[in-house]
C-alpha cells in the first residue's frame, strides 16, 4: 500500500477531539510531564491536559494510550525535527492529516503517537529485503 493513500482530510485539533478522554503523554523539547487525561480540544490552537493548556502543533508528539491497533497501516521509517535515535526507523503508520502524522507505537500497550506535521522531516518506507544472494566462491 502506499504512503500516500494513507491521506486524510483531517487536522490535528480534530483528530484529538476523537481522542478525549484517553490519556496523552505531551512530549516537547524540556517536558517532562506524567501522562494525564485528555480534558478538552478547543477549536482552534490548544488543547487541554490535566488541567493545564498546550499547543499541539508547537509539540514534538502527543502520544494517546488506549487506542485500539489500526486495521490497516503501512510500515514506514520518519524523520524528525528532533533527535529520536533509531526509535522510528520502523514503525507502522496509520494516517497522513493535513497537518499531522499518525502512527501506531510499538510496545506493549496500544498506543498512538501524533506527530505535528513541522516535526517530520520526512516519511520513507521500509521494506523488507530478501536474504543476501550467495556469491561464488573462488578457488585458486
Amino acid at each position: 500500500m502506499s504512503i500516500l493513500k494513507r491521506r486524510k482530510n483531517i487536522t490535528l485539533q480534530q483528530r484529538l477531539a476523537q481522542l478525549t478522554g484517553h490519556l496523552a503523554e505531551i512530549n516537547g523539547e524540556g517536558l517532562g510531564l506524567e501522562p494525564g487525561r485528555l480534558q478538552r480540544v478547543f477549536k482552534r490552537n490548544f488543547i487541554q491536559v490535566s488541567g493545564e493548556l498546550f499547543v499541539p502543533l508547537s509539540l514534538q508528539s502527543i502520544r494517546v494510550f488506549d487506542v485500539k491497533p489500526a486495521a490497516r497501516t503501512v510500515r514506514v521509517g520518519l524523520r524528525t525535527t528532533f533527535k529520536t535515535g533509531k526509535a522510528f526507523s520502523s514503525i507502522r503508520l496509520v494516517q497522513i492529516g493535513t497537518d499531522f502524522v499518525e502512527v501506531q507505537a510499538k510496545g506493549k500497550f496500544p498506543s498512538r503517537i501524533l506527530f505535528p506535521l513541522n516535526k517530520i522531516e520526512g516519511i520513507f518506507p521500509v521494506g523488507y529485503h530478501a536474504a543476501p544472494s550467495k556469491t561464488a566462491s573462488v578457488s585458486k
